[in-house]
């Protein structure tokens, strides 16, 4: 189980850490993704947004867990 971690008496649950440690990641992969031109095929580019989202937080939750 990972740790659980405190900011300035703010409790922060392990799924919230994940939630906030892909924003940085999801951010580049959108930069980049819009730089190389993929958006432009993609159908519904907030959907797309979202899901990608989704699977940075899934993988750093997955990852999390192994290392715990």
């Amino acid at each position: 189980m990972p740790a659980d971690l405190q900011f300035g008496g703010v409790y922060l649950p392990p799924i919230a850490q994940a939630l906030i440690f892909a924003l940085p990641i999801f951010f580049v992969l959108d930069w980049l993704l819009r730089r190389l031109g993929v958006l432009h095929w993609v159908w519904h580019e907030a959907l797309f947004e979202g899901a990608l989202y989704a699977c940075i937080c899934a993988s750093l939750v997955l990852l999390m867990g192994a290392i715990a």
